[in-house]
């Protein structure tokens, strides 16, 4: 008890400095600035079902939505245009069980070609003194659209095709935002607080509003030994979720202020929350954990349905027995119509993966007058929609039943009454004709995902565009955008290193190979499928069979402990902060890439492999040069064929002539680079002394948090300084990372500071030089420049001058010694570049001098210079 106490008062404490709001003001306003203002009109209730209580509601209410935008301001005046954002109507009938419905923002649906959106209704000027408004400049703005029938419940024959007729209505824009704009300027309070005429409110704006509602609860993350307490003042329009940190989301409405019970968390790692708001989240979290009750796949009975769903309502009941009572109206609106779309979809599930249709339909669960298909209505249930993965069925629903419905379809045909099988885009433009209004688009941006995690971007490209230009609603077109734009490093073509990928690191990429390949498996899931287990051995089988498995390197990782890895080979455990990554950063949990050695990508997928594709790609990829050498021959075969014959003799001749000439270069450059493999693996031995050097300084200052960080960091380089140790050539962005890492792993020795510039003209990636060149010559910098003084500075620069990369290395140390141009490093560098000399026929320059010959200062400047 006394830590919750404790923890209040820390609450309150904290509203303080929490969020520190700064209230804007009229005259704070400037060009541009826009306040989004919402005017309601609550039509009566006329029909049974409906609750009037609930004032955040999507059933009888027009609700038009006014965008203010500053357009002028002078010294003494300010103007505002206002203009038409979304007008939203829909109010139950008289006579029939059902609603009539307008929305403009999906104005294609209900045949309306005027868009008044964007245009302006009506500009103000005000007086910035005594902001009273002064001119009305009025533009014609009568609006008048048409309003559908849609009946309670769903139909068989579609969401989109209710029977029922148009009929218009008129509304006069002008006269309505008149009476909001009029005092728009006088009601603004000095707290920031606009205050506005009866049924109209402040909804969103391009600065901060005054905050209406706080939280404070804990952050536990992807590691929940790693809590940090948020506490946040923030100002929202409606009932939302808000998502808070990586794990947590709240369900607030205006004017909550939810505190988070750590004592039940940490006795019991349970949410419970108190204060205002606490009901709908602690029912929101209890039903979590029977939220896909008796779900799984499979042919169940009706009779076994009915009981899973019975036992479903009595946990639910016991739930909601516990917080429902106080809940806030909307919220337990959200809940109960959350309650009858997961029925309703997974009665529908159920039944498509059932063969005893006659059954199922004697049972009554599929009878569309029952209250999981007769109390929903999608095209205005969205408003009461939860988002969460796990809470969200309105789209749960919505896609079940699409694809019941294309089951359907695709039964219809004259074919005998065969399944027809339909390509992924015909299946997403199958859901433009099954849904309208807002479910159309939010199964459509589902199934744009889907396609794609199936299919290359490239292939997409066009339904992409389509969409994102279609879509009113940014939530979907974002979500969208970020699947797209994290598919963007994993396309054909692209590099499995610019993926940013943590297993990178552990792949043996070679460059320049593309006639051997790497099968990558990721699964960041927990455990190991035993389907993806048998997949892989079953791939492995098939590649022998084809005899392509010398060329394919299996690199797969999956989520288990890693003592297990003899047992399930060829997997091996994941890394967990790649498993985090997946899941958490990436969002996808299972990937497979097939790419060259050199990481270059030919083939990735969302999901396991499939196991007859892979050697497929692969042997298209190996033939695509003998379709080159064929369509050579066919040259050949039209006219060219003597002259080369001529070119061949000519080429005979000079190989018999030349042979043993080049068999003497041929030993001589074998000799030379076996020389420089053998000065380069002297070199590791040096380097790895110097380091271990280190982690005895370290360990003898008791610095044993450090040593462990040295030893970690030094595991990494000394990975990458072996891989590199038996390349001729590496990759300029692989030699400046290793530098960083061995000057950061230096710095735990001694408190000094270094830069690294890299000139912008210079591409890290395009250029190769010899490995462990620029090494030595740092190290030589810390020896002989830092080391002595335990302080000081290193300064490295890498630039480009005709086609040479000039690398300048100085320190602030002591300067030149006759020793430190004679250490290991420097002289088996300087071996090192008469070898390439020999090998490359290009020479390395080198210049080493003290900096006070030419700057008047203490310190050494060594100068490489490599031609490109």
């Amino acid at each position: 008890m006394k830590a919750r106490l404790l923890f209040l008062f820390l609450c309150l404490t904290w509203n303080g400095w929490a969020d520190t709001f700064v209230p804007y003001n009229p005259d704070s306003l400037k060009k541009g600035d826009w306040i989004t203002l919402e005017t309601v009109h609550y039509y009566p209730y006329i029909a049974p079902g409906i609750k009037e209580e609930i004032p955040w509601r999507a059933e009888n209410i027009r609700r038009i939505t006014i965008l203010a935008t500053v357009a002028e301001k002078t010294d003494k005046s300010i103007s505002i245009d206002y203009t038409l954002d979304n007008l939203y109507d829909c109010h139950n009938n008289k006579e029939k069980h059902g609603f009539h419905y307008f929305d403009s923002r999906y104005r294609q649906d209900f045949a309306v070609e005027e868009n008044m959106s964007d245009k302006r209704i009506l500009r103000v000027t005000y007086d910035r003194k005594s902001r009273k408004a002064l001119v009305f400049d009025k533009s014609d703005s009568i609006y008048s659209y048409p309003k559908t029938f849609i009946p309670f419940g769903v139909r068989q024959e579609g969401l989109s095709a209710y029977p029922g007729t148009f009929f218009l209505n008129s509304l006069n824009l002008e006269k309505l935002i008149t009476p909001v704009s009029k005092d728009f300027l006088t009601g603004w309070d000095k707290d920031g607080t606009i205050q506005l005429i009866p049924n109209t409110r402040v909804v969103d704006a391009s600065f901060d509003l005054p905050p209406n509602t706080e939280f404070t609860c804990s952050n536990y993350g992807i590691d929940a030994s790693k809590d940090s307490t948020i506490h946040k003042k923030i100002f929202i329009a409606y009932p939302t979720e808000y998502k808070v940190g990586e794990r947590i989301t709240l369900l607030l409405t205006p004017g909550d202020s939810i505190i988070q019970d750590k004592e039940v968390y940490a006795n019991t790692h349970t949410y419970r929350y108190e204060g205002r708001g606490r009901e709908q989240n602690n029912l929101d979290y209890s039903s979590r954990r029977f939220s896909f009750y008796n779900a799984e796949f499979g042919s169940l009975s009706p009779d076994e349905i009915k009981k899973a769903l019975q036992s479903r309502d009595s946990l639910f009941q016991i739930a909601f027995e516990k917080d429902f009572k106080k809940m806030d109206p909307y919220w337990k609106k959200v809940f109960e119509r959350s309650e009858q779309y997961f029925k309703g979809g997974f009665i529908l599930l159920r039944y498509m993966y059932n063969n005893d249709k006659e059954a199922w339909h004697k049972s009554g669960l599929l009878n569309w007058q029952a209250p999981h298909f007769a109390s929903i209505n999608p095209l205005i249930d969205y408003a009461y929609n939860l988002r969460k993965p796990n809470a969200a069925h309105y789209s749960f629903f919505l896609n079940v039943y699409t694809s019941y419905k294309k089951q359907e379809l695709k039964s219809d045909n004259l074919c005998l009454n065969k399944q027809i099988e339909l390509t992924p885009q015909e299946e997403y433009l199958l859901n433009k004709q099954i849904l309208s209004g807002y479910p159309r688009y939010l199964i459509n941006g589902v199934s744009l995902m889907k396609l794609a995690y199936d299919k290359t971007l490239h292939e997409i490209e066009d339904d992409y565009t389509n969409f994102i230009t279609s879509c009113p609603d940014t939530s979907l077109t974002n979500e969208v955008k970020r699947a797209y734009n994290t598919l963007l490093p994993f396309e054909a073509g692209k590099n499995i290193k610019e993926s940013g990928l943590v297993i990178t690191d552990s792949l043996h990429l070679v460059k320049g190979s593309d006639r051997k390949y790497i099968l990558l498996f990721l699964s960041g899931s927990h455990g190991l499928s035993g389907y993806y287990l048998q997949e892989a051995l079953d791939l492995k089988k098939l590649l022998q069979e084809k005899g392509l498995a010398s060329t394919v390197q299996f690199e797969l990782y999956a989520n288990f402990k890693a003592h297990n890895a003899e047992v399930i080979k060829p997997f091996k455990a994941i890394p967990e902060k790649q498993s985090q990554d997946l899941n958490f950063k990436l969002g996808f949990g299972t990937i497979t890439i097939l790419m060259h050695e050199d990481g270059t990508i030919l083939y990735r997928r969302l999901g396991g492999f499939t196991t007859s594709k892979i050697p497929e790609l692969i042997q298209k990829d190996l033939n695509r040069e003998d379709k080159s050498f064929n369509d050579f021959m066919k040259g050949f075969k039209e006219g060219i064929l003597g002259a080369l014959l001529i070119a061949a003799i000519i080429g005979i001749i000079y190989y018999f002539r030349n042979k043993n000439r080049q068999k003497q270069e041929r030993n001589r450059r074998h000799i030379r680079e076996l020389e420089l493999r053998a000065i380069r693996s002297q070199m590791n031995p040096h380097f790895i002394f110097n380091a271990l050097s280190s982690i005895q300084n370290l360990i003898n200052r008791s610095a044993n948090q450090e040593a462990n960080k040295y030893l970690i960091d030094f595991s990494r380089l000394l990975r990458k300084v072996l891989a590199t140790s038996e390349k001729k050539l590496v990759p300029l962005s692989d030699e400046i990372e290793q530098l960083e890492l061995y000057l950061k792993l230096e710095q735990l020795r001694y408190p000094f500071s270094y830069s690294l510039t890299v000139d912008q003209n210079i591409e890290p990636d395009a250029i190769e030089i010899p490995g462990m060149l620029i090494q030595p010559f740092v190290e030589n910098a810390v020896k002989h420049g830092i080391a002595p003084r335990g302080t000081g500075e290193i300064i490295i620069r890498l630039s480009l001058q005709n086609q040479l990369l000039i690398i300048d290395i100085t320190d602030d140390g002591p300067g030149l010694k006759t020793e430190a141009n004679g250490g290991f490093g420097i002289r088996a560098v300087t071996n090192e570049f008469e070898i390439l000399k020999t090998l490359y026929n290009t020479e390395i320059g080198i210049t080493i001098e003290n900096r006070q010959e030419k700057e008047s200062v203490s310190g050494c400047h060594v100068q490489l210079s490599i031609p490109l």
